[in-house]
């Protein structure tokens, strides 16, 4: 065997042993990497209440979605099927006969279909903040419990639209779900009528 042989195949033991002490660091959708929590701060996280824990994530997520958020027409999620965006648009109708109230924004491009509560289903907030991971959690009943909580917070964030919004000029900074193609899902966090 020559000396050359000798040192390639030697590096190899070496080379897999470092990588073995690696981890691989999960990217914002700036590819910038996401820190992961320490030991101490994701055991703190089991022992907190849903509407604790929507109170401690609050400000980060109006950060992120403030720092993060694209246009709407600008698909954005990187490979998630929820992110930030923002909407910007005619408000076309507003329906508060139910609880569960809607109301829709002609972007010029799209219709969408924004739920404005005070019942708000989906988990498009929590989904779409890179910060928030599963394995962080106690269950799976804490994590949902965390949408729920933090869809009541962006109800505290925006003043509830109401029918005389028709035909306003309006800027949204929402949460979005996608399938495929389409926004599937559409949660407010600001709203500010022009």
């Amino acid at each position: 065997m020559s000396v050359m042989n000798y040192t390639k195949w030697s590096l190899i033991p070496l080379i897999c042993f470092a990588l073995i002490g690696c981890d691989v660091v999960k990217l914002d959708q700036n590819g910038k990497p996401i820190i992961p929590m320490t030991a101490e701060e994701a055991a703190s996280l089991k022992n907190l209440t849903a509407e604790a824990l929507a109170e401690k994530f609050w400000g980060d997520i109006l950060q992120e979605a403030n720092a993060l958020s694209k246009s709407i027409d600008q698909r954005n999620d990187n490979g998630r099927n929820s992110a930030f965006v923002r909407i910007s648009g005619v408000v076309g109708a507003v329906d508060d006969s139910k609880k569960a109230a809607t109301m829709t924004v002609d972007t010029g491009s799209k219709e969408l279909l924004l739920q404005i509560g005070p019942i708000i289903r989906g988990n498009s907030i929590r989904d779409a903040a890179s910060f928030i991971n599963f394995d962080d959690f106690k269950n799976q009943v804490q994590f949902a419990r965390l949408s729920k909580e933090l869809n009541k917070k962006a109800m505290e964030n925006f003043t509830r639209p109401d029918s005389s919004w028709k035909g306003s000029k309006v800027d949204v900074l929402a949460a979005v779900t996608y399938n495929e193609t389409d926004v599937t899902e559409v949660i407010p966090l600001e709203i500010v009528k022009r």
